[in-house]
């Protein structure tokens, strides 16, 4: 008997057509549970619920559960049975942004933060941006943006502030978020400038050298003015 596979994530539904006035019945393989016979649910789980639209029967799973993989048996009490096996893989969808955990970007520079979903079986219903405990998703903030993708979503920041230093946090409706911290670093300080600078430093220190230079020949030429011509004291009585 083949099996069919299905991978979902949020909720499953499995689908089994028959031309015959009897009741479906839907059953759980592993622990052979009983879930549904004709449109009555006979589990105890209420996420587990039968919808008819002929000829097809659904079996509906809310809430998927790790716990809830397996084989489920749809069939039909004729002679011969005919039944159908469907196997219910679960994934645990993830999300990531490349980069992360820490990624430094200049002040003044443009910012693309990709938030990709990995494993996930179903769009997700919605994927939050959060700047550390804020969402931003629907902040009219100018120059940020957020764009949806086929597998996830985009955060454009335009001429990126200091104040943007934050941690980011894409959220999934179907998946485990992922974070990326942020640090913006300052403008260096003009190259020309910083030259321009150092010649005036030089130039000020040049100039008080030579300004000293020339204090010290006067002071010395003096002295020597000194020696050779000593001075002359006049006694008187």
């Amino acid at each position: 008997m083949p099996v069919t596979p299905w991978t979902r994530k949020e909720s499953y539904e499995a689908s089994s057509s028959f031309i015959h006035d009897a009741p479906i019945t839907w059953i759980r393989r592993k622990d052979k549970q009983l879930l549904t016979l004709g449109k009555l649910t006979y589990s105890i789980d209420t996420r587990f619920i039968v919808l008819q639209d002929k000829p097809n029967w659904n079996l509906l799973i809310k809430n998927v559960k790790q716990e809830d993989a397996g084989i489920y048996e749809c069939h039909i009490q004729t002679e011969p049975v005919r039944q159908r096996l469907i196997r219910l893989n679960i994934t645990n969808a993830y999300s990531v942004i490349p980069g992360s955990p820490d990624l430094h970007v200049k002040q003044g520079s443009n910012l693309r933060l990709e938030c990709r979903l990995m494993a996930f079986a179903e769009s997700p219903s919605f994927i939050f941006w959060y700047r550390d405990d804020r969402m931003i998703n629907y902040d009219d903030e100018p120059g940020v943006k957020i764009e949806a993708t086929k597998n996830g979503s985009v955060l454009l920041v335009g001429n990126v502030r200091l104040s943007h230093g934050a941690n980011y946090t894409c959220l999934p409706s179907n998946a485990r978020p992922t974070y990326i911290r942020i640090h913006v670093i300052e403008e260096e300080e003009n190259p020309a400038a910083m030259h321009d600078s150092g010649d005036r430093r030089s130039s000020t220190s040049n100039t008080r050298n030579n300004v000293g230079c020339f204090y010290f020949l006067i002071f010395f030429s003096l002295g020597a003015f000194e020696l050779i011509f000593p001075k002359t004291y006049l006694l008187t009585t």
